[in-house]
């Protein structure tokens, strides 16, 4: 059957839909770790930002009034954009003999290469040379959790985190409750130290629960190993299913996109659900097209998408540098 421009149409305009609806649904895959902004649009949302206030104690009557200052400021969220465009060969068809390839089966895919790229806008990271790596100014569009975000009143200035040696930010590789501090993966003891540092900060009892730790799956295997070790020797676990689950009331988000430093230590990180912001815009796009410049391509499925995210604040993201084994 000839792919006329009709054809086309009805195949764009019925998979259009499908694929936009789709990537709105798919965000639910990151509800647990970041606040959704929906139906994004435009070059940047504007998202308003304020700080923390405490209640006043008074006695008596007709007490004067002390006003208080509620800091207030603007955030970010700019979009990346990423696309996947597959050609579809007659010769592979040939190849497949009796199976068939749809551009439904195409169009899953390209799905799931979409959500893969969700972690990606979360972290602020990219790939470079097989790895992934902080973004910068000169990667393009920045935001997440470890990349500069854009605040101001117009979004064109930068506010990054601070990753040095003793920063506030760190919760350092070495860190140890008690004795000896050595370089090591995730342990139980920076995960208190975490939760420490928020307390401190007089995080409400409400947001100690929105703790998200984003772990590598090293870390998470050794988590699971020592979380076996406790269970045997203290009698109480966070392991279900072989996975970590929420431990000292840490949701763990577990990915293989987190960068290393420049020691090679991997950047773990932990964030207060709900002072991230994740938008996806609402203009995510599905082609099919003919080519007929080609001798064996009937034609090429090609699919966009946009998305990006912004911390709220610098405040209550933190780093957690961890040793990983080398194999």
């Amino acid at each position: 059957m000839e792919l006329t421009s009709d054809i086309t149409k009805m195949f764009r305009t019925k998979y259009e839909t499908k694929w936009n609806t789709q990537i709105q649904q798919d965000t639910s895959l990151v509800k647990p770790y970041v606040t959704l902004h929906p139906n994004c649009s435009g070059k940047s949302v504007s998202l308003p930002f304020h700080g923390k206030t405490d209640i006043r104690e008074y006695t008596g009557r007709k007490v004067k009034l002390e006003w208080d200052e509620l800091d207030f400021g603007e955030r970010h969220l700019k979009k990346r954009k990423f696309y996947s465009s597959i050609p579809l060969s007659e010769d592979d068809k040939m190849d497949m003999d009796t199976l068939d390839l749809a551009a439904s089966d195409v169009m899953s895919e390209q799905r799931k290469g979409v959500q893969r790229t969700f972690d990606e806008v979360i972290l602020g990271v990219g790939r470079k040379s097989g790895a992934f790596e902080i973004r910068t100014q000169a990667d393009g569009v920045c935001g997440g959790i470890f990349a500069p975000n854009y605040v101001g009143e117009n979004g064109d200035e930068l506010e990054t985190l601070d990753l040095s040696a003793g920063s506030s930010q760190v919760i350092p590789v070495d860190y140890a409750a008690k004795g000896a501090k050595t370089p090591a993966g995730m342990l139980i003891d920076k995960i208190a130290e975490l939760r420490r540092r928020y307390r401190a900060m007089n995080v409400s009892r409400d947001m100690m629960n929105e703790i998200v730790v984003a772990i590598s799956p090293t870390q998470e295997m050794d988590m699971i190993l020592w979380e076996q070790a406790q269970n045997k020797d203290y009698g109480f676990s966070s392991l279900t299913t072989g996975e970590v689950n929420k431990f000292l009331k840490c949701t763990f988000f577990v990915t293989n996109m987190l960068p290393v430093d420049a020691d090679g230590n991997r950047l773990c990180a932990a964030w207060l659900k709900s002072r991230v912001k994740f938008g996806v815009w609402k203009d995510a796009s599905f082609r099919i097209e003919p080519r007929p410049e080609y001798v064996d391509v009937r034609e090429q499925i090609t699919v966009k998408a946009a998305m990006g995210a912004t911390r709220l604040d610098n405040k209550t993201v933190f780093v957690l540098p961890c040793k990983e084994a080398t194999a």
